[in-house]
């Protein structure tokens, strides 16, 4: 599903592949921006100088993420270097589950803190016992979008679960 693209073009979830999200950004140097309307409603961005993916073969790792900017914060730096992992191809590295899979969402999670029992309840932990919450992400963009209220979609204390995000490669120069 995520190596090839899924989505409803209708109510605009979609995912373009990271198969072509491979092919594209291996051409030429390549930059990225997401724009975020929050719960509440702000407008926000953050734009990446370069991005670029590897192969299936190495799991479609996030090999380039330039420097950042925009109002987002700059919480996408912690997948650099990931593997792309799934429900059912946890490329991870967090021993303790499969973050993909409690996150509900194909990304390049990481394994920072998912080791770390936390009592907070911010949008981003999951809870994966019945005392602990952890995660493996600041960022999960392709949590479940239900509609214009993101479940899952966890971008960090005052953005979680968006009203809108697009994510969006073009060409650098």
């Amino acid at each position: 599903m995520y190596k090839e693209g899924f989505g409803d073009s209708q109510n605009l979830n979609l995912w373009l592949g990271n198969e072509k999200l491979h092919y594209l950004t291996n051409q030429r140097n390549y930059k990225l921006r997401y724009d975020i309307i929050t719960s509440s409603g702000s407008a926000k961005y953050a734009e990446y100088t370069e991005f670029q993916i590897e192969s299936e073969s190495n799991n479609y790792r996030m090999n380039k993420l330039g420097t950042h900017s925009g109002a987002t914060g700059n919480y996408l730096y912690y997948s650099r270097g990931k593997q792309f992992s799934t429900h059912n191809r946890d490329n991870d590295a967090c021993d303790n589950f499969n973050c993909a899979q409690l996150h509900r969402s194909g990304w390049w999670h990481y394994d920072n803190y998912c080791s770390y029992c936390y009592s907070y309840s911010y949008c981003y932990y999951f809870q994966y016992s019945s005392s602990c919450k952890s995660r493996c992400i600041y960022y999960n963009l392709n949590g479940v979008y239900n509609g214009g209220n993101g479940e899952m979609i966890s971008s960090y204390y005052s953005n979680c679960n968006p009203q809108f995000v697009e994510m969006k490669i073009c060409p650098s120069s």
